[in-house]
């Protein structure tokens, strides 16, 4: 009898623990299901060329991405072209990280349209170097649009030298690591690689005081050195 009622308890025991487990397995197949729904948003605002709002009110910035400020060159432009390609459309998220300033950082798709290759590619946004899956293709295509002068790299945005006033030629570079903000003139040892990225805010000076005035300061690669303009 004790063996008997041994094996019922037993039977039992295991017919519970696969109802169980039957129910766990159908709360995570709904909770993935839920989850892969909510991946997908409607766009209902686009801020710049690189961040959006979607339909939750959940602010999202494009993986890798760093368009030009709104006042800067090139930076109209860019937030028009994201526009164009997701605002009041539904897109996939696929979360990565969160920054310092609570933006939900994302690869983004759009139908078939991987959004962030596509801002890249076109020079919109400048890749801000960061490793991930694909990585080396990104690079690839900013060298490509930089140098096809395309989006943020045209020539009015993109300049080696002052195409308006070739006798004001002190460059004001803006750091993108630090935010210092330096500027150099010819006679500085480095001056020949600078280049002013004007979707950057870097600009060009007629005088070292203009320049000054700006918030730049003299490049250490300038010495003692003064600008000898014409």
């Amino acid at each position: 009898m004790k063996l008997k009622w041994s094996k019922k308890l037993t039977l039992v025991i295991s017919s519970i623990i696969a109802v169980f487990s039957l129910l766990g397995n159908l709360f995570l197949i709904n909770k993935v299901k839920d989850y892969q729904e909510k991946e997908t948003f409607k766009v209902i605002n686009v801020f710049d060329g690189d961040t959006f709002y979607l339909e939750n009110q959940q602010k999202v910035r494009l993986l890798n991405c760093d368009a030009p400020e709104l006042k800067y060159c090139g930076g109209e432009e860019a937030k028009k072209r994201l526009e164009e390609l997701i605002l009041g459309k539904k897109v996939k998220v696929e979360w990565v990280t969160t920054d310092k300033f609570g933006r939900s950082i994302a690869l983004v798709y759009q139908g078939k349209n991987y959004i962030n290759k596509i801002m890249v590619k076109e020079g919109w946004v400048f890749y801000e170097g960061r490793k991930f899956e694909g990585s080396d293709e990104f690079v690839q295509l900013t060298r490509d649009a930089r140098e096809q002068g395309k989006g943020i790299y045209q020539p009015r945005c993109y300049q080696k030298e002052n195409p308006t006033n070739p006798k004001c030629s002190i460059a004001g570079n803006l750091s993108r690591n630090t935010g210092e903000k330096l500027y150099h003139f010819p006679g500085c040892s480095n001056y020949v690689r600078i280049i002013v990225e004007k979707f950057m805010g870097d600009d060009w000076f007629c005088t070292e005081e203009e320049a000054q005035k700006a918030g730049y300061t003299k490049s250490k690669n300038c010495y003692d050195k003064s600008f000898q303009g014409d």
